[in-house]
């Protein structure tokens, strides 16, 4: 065993979730570059990438039921793959394959897919790895990184990638100074079926706006006192609340705790998820939005990072697993990913996160992210856990209210 460390509580959390329920919340995150790149460069550039980086030679081992971090053999020649995107094929069709292709467990927490698209004159890269090495925030620097090393332009990154993470659980946690206010408990969301895991599958559905429609949404918040976010967590509930006519859902939330430690690298998986209960149907979406914009910071004071055995966190997994119910809808956020672009942010015309959800331990997930001032949504749900066509219709109702947000006003 070449072990570096043991797994932190979040860590493991994701570890067990990945390899007990099929790969759900594995993460790919596509990005789409103005470049023909081919397989030769490819090669090179990720070998060298992932030698600089330390984190990408990671391995997760079990032993005497506790999760290790051990150094892994290398990059395997199946962790990188080049290929061309050929008709009927879409690039939503490559990254519900690459959701749905599980990583092994005990093998390579990572994978990249380079797919050449001719006719738009573009690639596509798929970066899929295990959650418990990655958020949104290190997302972008390692995806910064690949680019310098694809496309060296002489300017240094500002990230520090060539850290490894270190052991949450070991640091100081620095609480937000508010009084928090424990949230009550809401209804959970009953599966639409309950299959093997083996027939269950992640899906998603884009919701994209336009340059133009994401300007108008972001001024429309601006003029009702509401952040973005806000908005979309108000609009998420009410369209959920419209489709399946609930009155109540649990809104969970993905936030960073990069803020609640001293000295962190870019790396590593630092987040959280809180939950807040919402009432939609009531009136205005810019109360609902407001409400919930008061509800998380209380939510996010009254949290505190658990201490527990990595045979209790599989414990609690397993009882996920086996649930036959959601606990809620979630909204997990990468923001404006601009500033990780650097000199790339204008060969780079598309960037995308999504979470694989097999598991549909949410009833629903909305992930958001911000390129060049455009706001591109998509909701993501296991199947057939959850219903293809109630979804299809959640993600219509949320479209509508974000290109109309004064028609919900």
């Amino acid at each position: 065993m070449n072990a570096v460390r043991e797994l932190s509580d979040g860590e493991a959390a994701f570890a067990y979730t990945h390899a007990l329920m099929a790969g759900t919340t594995q993460v790919t995150t596509q990005v789409t570059v103005r470049a023909d790149i081919t397989s030769g460069p490819l090669h090179r550039a990720v070998e060298q990438w992932a030698g600089d980086l330390p984190l990408l030679g990671l391995r997760i081992e079990e032993h005497a039921d506790s999760l290790w971090f051990a150094q892994g053999p290398g990059v395997l020649p199946e962790q990188v793959r080049h290929t061309t995107l050929t008709s009927p094929d879409s690039p939503d069709d490559v990254l519900r394959r690459e959701l749905n292709e599980v990583l092994e467990t005990g093998g390579p927490l990572w994978r990249l897919h380079a797919v050449r698209d001719p006719r738009a004159g573009v690639t596509h890269l798929y970066f899929t790895r295990n959650h418990a090495i990655s958020d949104g925030h290190s997302t972008g620097a390692v995806l910064r990184a690949l680019l310098d090393t694809l496309f060296p332009s002489g300017e240094p990154s500002p990230y520090d990638v060539r850290r490894l993470p270190p052991d949450a659980d070991g640091l100081t946690y620095r609480a937000p100074a508010r009084q928090g206010i424990p949230q009550p408990p809401t209804e959970r969301l009953p599966f639409a079926e309950q299959r093997p895991w083996e027939e269950r599958g992640a899906d998603f559905v884009p919701c994209t706006l336009t340059r133009a429609e994401s300007v108008a949404l972001k001024g429309w918040c601006k003029q009702q006192g509401v952040t973005v976010n806000q908005f979309f967590a108000a609009a998420l509930a009410e369209s959920y609340a419209e489709v399946t006519g609930r009155t109540e859902v649990g809104m969970f939330t993905a936030v960073s705790l990069r803020q609640r430690y001293a000295d962190l690298p870019d790396v590593g998986c630092f987040i959280n998820v809180l939950r807040v209960p919402m009432r939609p149907g009531r009136g205005q979406l810019a109360d609902l939005a407001g409400e919930y914009g008061k509800a998380l910071p209380s939510a996010d004071a009254a949290w505190r990072p658990p201490v527990r055995s990595h045979a209790a966190i599989r414990r609690a997994v397993e009882e996920t697993a086996a649930a036959t119910s959601a606990a809620g809808i979630c909204l997990t956020n990468v923001g404006v990913v601009d500033p990780a672009l650097g000199p790339h942010l204008g060969r780079v015309s598309g960037y995308r996160t999504i979470v694989n959800r097999t598991g549909a331990n949410y009833g629903l997930v909305l992930h958001l992210g911000t390129l060049d001032g455009t706001f591109s949504p998509a909701l993501a749900f296991g199947t057939p856990v959850v219903d293809r066509s109630p979804a299809l219709d959640v993600a219509k109702g949320l479209h509508d209210r974000a290109v109309r947000p004064q028609g919900a006003a």
